[in-house]
């Protein structure tokens, strides 16, 4: 979306764009860059879930007496 003579810096015009930080506006004459308000956070990617599998146990080896 463009934002016409919007700019505080040059009254230029500004455009809305997304980055991974989130929402921005940013002037196309002199480069203002000002970051939006994010009213509702939405995940940019989908979630990952890590499962950890069970661990084995460690089997010791068995103790032979030895008789006499």
């Amino acid at each position: 979306m463009i934002y016409f003579k919007e700019c505080p810096k040059c009254h230029g015009d500004l455009y809305a764009g997304e980055d991974i930080h989130g929402p921005y506006l940013s002037c196309i004459q002199c480069g203002y860059l000002r970051d939006q308000p994010v009213e509702k956070a939405k995940p940019l990617f989908r979630e990952t879930f890590v499962i950890d599998a069970p661990k084995t146990a460690k089997k010791r080896p068995k103790k032979v007496r030895q008789t006499a």
